[in-house]
């Protein structure tokens, strides 16, 4: 989406993801995944079990929690849709089984890995390579580098990879990277410094594959677009909390708390108030004059994750709003990577300084 956004051009060679509803919803976005459903018969093999062969050999779908693949357990109408979807955008499905010798060449490498391992939110397993966490998926993204050396790396995580129980891992892989020839930068980023009204703070590494000097990270821009630009009109019902959960003042915030993939799960107005998580917003009065509560809706989420609404109905129009959800609260903003990019393929005159006085992730730990 940055990339096009921007006027960039571009050829998406292929990507590796194993969840179901994200193939789908990209598919969407980004193909002609839409049209060629409607007459699904003249895309698809007429036989089940190819079909059926091929998203085993990619690995997909996979169940999120158990790791098994549903590709056997799919009815026929959502067999051919997950074959038609993952065909289109070119899916090499499971990166712990990707062979390097398949993928074609690439210029540009974006990747990041599952969060849950070294966010604050979760067990802290880590990400250690070889010890089966999901995190340590990152590792596995070695393989691909080494073979094809793209010119560029792009990496975005949770804040807490830096944080003092990760970041020793962070640096090897770092150190791993300038091993093959990679000059890294890396810095912390908030949403609401590029555009995007929410309080959104990620890691974010570029790599040069031969560089000389360390990239340059945009400078913040100040936000021209606020929480209540993000909002929808006559909100239905179902999103509004229990009528006992009204509020005496308004919640007004330029900018949005953080959102997670669990946003669906819904919260509390206490629980808002006091953890400042799970966004919400009072939206009109009620016949005692106080502020009716409710929830974010997915077009909203998505709305402050950067992405136009023209790509939200087409992802819409296949998703579930608990799959929307959780979408969204993975996603990476898209205004943060139009910044990265217009810096990296626009201003390249000012995307590589050799004036740094410090390596970028010293500027960023303090």
């Amino acid at each position: 989406m940055a990339l096009r956004n921007i006027g960039i051009p571009f050829e998406s060679v292929g990507v590796s993801e194993i969840e179901g509803d994200v193939i789908r919803s990209y598919a969407a976005i980004h193909t002609d995944f839409l049209s060629q459903r409607k007459n699904i018969d003249a895309y698809v093999p007429s036989s089940r079990d190819e079909m059926v062969e091929y998203l085993e050999s990619i690995n997909v779908p996979l169940d999120y929690k158990t790791f098994e693949n549903r590709a056997r357990a799919l009815k026929d109408a959502a067999l051919k849709e997950m074959y038609l979807a993952n065909k289109l955008i070119s899916n090499f499905g499971d990166i712990s089984r990707i062979n390097p010798s398949n993928l074609p060449d690439i210029d540009l490498f974006t990747y990041s890995f599952p969060c849950q391992d070294i966010s604050v939110a979760g067990y802290q397993r880590g990400l250690s390579a070889n010890s089966g966490t999901r995190s340590s998926l990152l590792w596995e993204c070695c393989k691909i580098i080494e073979a094809k050396k793209p010119r560029f790396l792009m990496m975005e995580n949770v804040k807490n990879l830096v944080g003092c129980n990760h970041k020793q891992n962070f640096l090897k892989f770092l150190e791993y990277l300038e091993g093959l020839g990679y000059k890294n930068s890396w810095r912390l980023l908030n949403a609401r410094d590029y555009g995007t009204p929410q309080n959104r703070v990620r890691v974010f590494c570029v790599s040069e594959y031969k560089g000389r000097n360390p990239f340059v990270f945009p400078d913040p821009v100040p936000l021209t677009s606020f929480m209540k630009d993000m909002l929808e009109q006559n909100v239905p019902d179902s999103y509004f909390l229990s009528e006992d959960q009204v509020s005496e003042k308004p919640i007004t915030q330029d900018w949005c708390y953080c959102l997670d993939s669990n946003y669906w799960k819904g919260t509390f107005l206490k629980d808002f108030l006091t953890k400042h998580r799970r966004q919400l917003v009072t939206d009109g009065v009620d016949g005692n004059g106080l502020y009716r509560v409710r929830r974010l809706t997915p077009r909203e989420t998505w709305r402050l994750m950067g992405v136009r609404d023209a790509d939200i109905d087409k992802a819409s129009c296949i998703n579930a709003n608990t799959a929307l959800y959780k979408q969204s609260g993975n996603s990476i903003v898209v205004s943060v990577l139009e910044a990265i990019f217009t810096q990296l393929f626009i201003n390249t005159d000012k995307a590589f300084s050799p004036e740094a006085s410090l390596p970028l992730w010293e500027a960023a730990s303090t």
